[in-house]
């Protein structure tokens, strides 16, 4: 299945919206909206009675935004979607490895916002290092088998590093992990005028790669007039 956005310039990026059985790896620096991204989707399969689970690592629950998106109380919304909220690294891979049970008939989406929120505080402990490496390639793997066994899409939000040859660019927390296991890789930037942010579809190379979109209060639009205040 392809599940759309309803914005006719990410879908074209995605090549008609997010596939189902495979990975869509989303990046971008703080502030980007990709987690707003990320739950307009959600309301799109909302309206077509799909469910989503969204694993939620960041410090602020994406409840308020959803409702905001949506125009719905959460109690309509929570009958299709569950919200996972692991406290830690090794927490999360339990979740995940138990994420089956939670997974319905109607069950078309995984959001994990975000997969290296964690992993990335565990890097800390540098003896740890390469167990944690091994750990995220596990917990991404099985995302990735989900989607497959389940026919579901999974849409995984990633932090960013700075690369040492350019401050203003970036590149994606985890990345070799990340592009192995990814069908789809989109970069989102921060655009030069208020509101506008980039995407740029880096895997599958292709055409129609890149478009700009505006922050708005209920979700993006194309329109610059729309940006949210």
């Amino acid at each position: 299945m392809i599940l759309p956005s309803g914005l006719s310039l990410l879908d074209r990026i995605l090549n008609g919206g997010l596939g189902t059985g495979i990975i869509t790896h989303i990046y971008g620096e703080a502030a980007a909206g990709k987690t707003t991204l990320a739950l307009k989707f959600v309301g799109e399969l909302f309206k077509q009675k799909y469910g989503t689970i969204y694993i939620n690592s960041e410090n602020t629950s994406p409840v308020e935004r959803l409702q905001q998106i949506t125009g719905k109380t959460f109690e309509k919304l929570e009958l299709l979607v569950k919200i996972l909220a692991p406290k830690g690294f090794s927490e999360q891979g339990v979740l995940l490895e138990d994420l089956e049970l939670y997974i319905r008939n109607n069950t078309k989406l995984i959001v994990v916002d975000t997969l290296t929120k964690y992993y990335r505080l565990a890097l800390e402990d540098k003896k740890t290092n390469y167990s944690n490496h091994r750990e995220l390639n596990r917990q991404t793997g099985l995302l990735k088998g989900l989607s497959q066994s389940h026919d579901i899409a999974v849409l995984i939000l990633n932090q960013v590093t700075a690369r040492m040859h350019g401050i203003n660019d970036f590149e994606p927390v985890a990345g070799n992990i990340m592009d192995y296991w990814s069908d789809y890789v989109i970069k989102m930037k921060i655009g030069r005028t208020q509101g506008a942010r980039i995407l740029e579809r880096l895997v599958p190379e292709g055409k129609n790669v890149e478009g700009q979109l505006y922050l708005t209060n209920d979700g993006f639009s194309m329109n610059p007039s729309n940006e949210k205040e």
